[in-house]
């Protein structure tokens, strides 16, 4: 699988290949909508070429400033690109090369990180029972939190989905290639992010809180280790009984803030809505029982860092691809104060 699925952990095997076809459809409806964006353009007809054929008559000039007018942000990025290291799946390729060998470069300043986030796992795995004692309570106590719980927890799942599609379709419609161009890098990390997570808890194979409510009856849950999820496949047991962690809700959620946080830094308000929406997504894991805090934690520095390292792959790839002023046909906002007779008022533009 690509993504991991935690929502449903007593699914069928059908039912677990109709969600990932339905999540297949969708990024192929995008693709769809996208790649008509960019082959929207009708072939040449005889006036066509005469048109062309005077412009570029009037001089070199002008025949460059109509060829740039006519160029399409979808075509010269070479995004759908088998060949271009700036197409989608070479980049994607990249990516899990980068991530793959990544520890093979740290220096110093990584394994303190590395050191650091080992430290705080090993303390959530002695708390992880106590804060699941705590957390899976809070829907009796509190109507609010029963009634949002499972509502955010599926921005880790599903509604992310929608989310970086609808921003993606809404993009390509409107040439708004910044917006179109995150998506696609937000693609990238759920893809790289759901790989590394479904890899993990194929080898890891820990017990889920429900499960262990109601088989091990470990306070933490047991773990069972690499391919015990074969007990699922041949129908012996739900596959909640092995997997727990790490979260892949809270990495998915992760991935998607990561990148469009990385991308719209200058906005002060997306990153902090990005993590705060993220955070979130982490906290109903644990209100929903579907996941211990260490499987949350670990989710949400998998989606972390592939996201930042998606953005990073993407910048060297494509330099100074948007620089002070932005991207091509970008417009800064403005808001002035303008005043017509006694009438004063507040004007925007963007």
């Amino acid at each position: 699988m690509i993504c991991s699925n935690d929502k449903h952990p007593s699914m069928s095997p059908d039912s677990k290949l109709k969600n990932l076809s339905g999540k297949l459809i969708l990024l192929c409806l995008v693709t769809f909508i996208c790649m008509s964006r960019v082959a929207g353009i009708a072939p040449d007809n005889p006036e066509s070429s005469v048109k062309k054929s005077v412009i570029r008559a009037m001089g070199p000039q002008v025949s460059e400033s109509y060829s740039a007018a006519k160029t399409s942000f979808y075509t010269t990025d070479s995004i759908f690109s088998f060949h271009s290291q700036k197409g989608y799946f070479p980049s994607l390729m990249t990516d899990f090369r980068e991530q793959f060998t990544a520890p093979f470069h740290f220096g110093k300043k990584e394994w303190i990180e590395v050191g650091a986030a080992a430290g705080i796992t090993g303390i959530l795995f002695t708390l992880d029972g106590k804060i699941d004692a705590w957390a899976r309570t809070q829907k009796q106590h509190h109507l609010w939190i029963k009634e949002a719980s499972p509502v955010i927890t599926e921005f880790g799942n599903r509604y992310g989905y929608y989310l970086v599609g609808g921003v993606a379709a809404v993009s390509a419609m409107f040439n708004r290639p910044k917006g179109f161009e995150t998506s696609l890098l937000a693609t990238q990390a759920m893809i790289t992010t759901g790989a590394w997570t479904r890899l993990i808890k194929t080898f890891t194979g820990r017990e889920r809180p429900k499960g262990a409510y109601s088989y091990s009856h470990d306070p933490a849950g047991e773990w069972y280790g690499p391919f015990s999820q074969i007990n699922w496949l041949l129908g012996k047991k739900p596959i909640y009984e092995f997997d727990s962690f790490p979260s892949g809700h809270t990495s998915e959620a992760f991935a998607i803030a990561t990148v469009f946080a990385t991308q719209y830094k200058d906005t002060e308000v997306i990153p902090i809505l990005c993590y705060s929406t993220a955070s979130l997504v982490g906290v109903t894991r644990l209100i929903e029982h579907e996941h211990w805090a260490s499987d949350v934690f670990v989710g949400a520095l998998l989606g972390y860092f592939s996201g930042r390292q998606v953005v990073s792959n993407y910048n060297r790839t494509h330099p100074g691809r948007y620089g002070k002023v932005g991207y091509p046909g970008y417009k800064k906002p403005e808001i002035n104060l303008i005043q017509t007779g006694n009438q004063v008022g507040l004007s925007l533009k963007w």
